[in-house]
């Protein structure tokens, strides 16, 4: 009998990867940014900060036709992602389009927005789908690493945008080939503002190549499937859209 149990030892390690896929590819983890404190799964973050690797950062656009409440958290009323932002437009499981283009949308005016200010009824921001830094110790670990997404503030997108510029600069790199830190920190005019920090470039090309596979896999799975119940509403500082 033990013989028989360890001729199937193979398959049975295939199957448990295939099956933590399976349940890692069901949902998607938000990391929460809320009242200036990093959070996954609803506990803080050591230090406020994680080390993690960008696999992509679609851009993603969100409105809601009612104003954030914390005692009720919901999904966006219409939501777009894609890779170009010229190109967007409502996912195919929007009930509630606003438009069949994001670039001809009343609600991506300036002017349109719900509170009354200057800005953009609908919120375009990043999701940056990210793995923790601990799970790139080999390509098997990055094949089935979770991965959770963070959405920045609007005041925080220049931060990215300048980080991106830096180390493609400095390193002609993307954010996959290197270790990031992300961290939340106070900030006086926004409330609270979320920083990105190089810590170490990646040079295994084994690595690079497993990280390259599953951010394609990642950014497809993002365009093809999210929807508005990956999106709730949650009030990131007070960039809102009063500028």
């Amino acid at each position: 009998m033990a013989t028989q149990i360890v001729s199937y030892e193979d398959q049975l390690a295939a199957l448990a990867s295939e099956s933590l896929k399976a349940e890692q590819s069901s949902s998607l983890t938000f990391l929460s940014t809320q009242g200036g404190i990093l959070k996954y799964r609803g506990d803080p973050v050591a230090g406020n900060a994680l080390p993690c690797v960008i696999l992509a950062a679609p851009v993603e656009r969100l409105y809601y036709s009612t104003r954030f409440d914390p005692t009720k958290i919901v999904p966006p009323d219409c939501v777009a992602i894609g890779v170009n932002a010229a190109e967007m437009g409502p996912l195919d499981n929007v009930e509630k389009k606003q438009s069949d283009k994001c670039s001809t949308c009343p609600k991506n005016e300036w002017g349109s927005s719900t509170n009354g200010g200057k800005g953009k009824a609908c919120r375009e921001t990043r999701r940056l789908l990210v793995i923790p830094a601990d799970s790139i110790s080999s390509v098997d670990a990055i094949k089935t690493a979770e991965v959770a997404a963070l959405r920045p503030p609007v005041t925080s997108l220049r931060n990215y945008a300048n980080y991106v510029q830096t180390i493609a600069a400095t390193l002609k790199r993307p954010p996959l080939a290197v270790i990031t830190e992300i961290s939340v920190s106070p900030d006086p005019k926004t409330q609270f503002k979320v920083n990105f920090k190089m810590l170490k470039a990646i040079d295994d090309a084994e690595i690079i190549g497993a990280l390259l596979e599953r951010s394609k896999a990642e950014t497809e799975r993002a365009l093809a499937s999210a929807g508005v119940s990956e999106a709730p509403h949650e009030e990131t500082s007070a960039e809102s859209d009063k500028f």
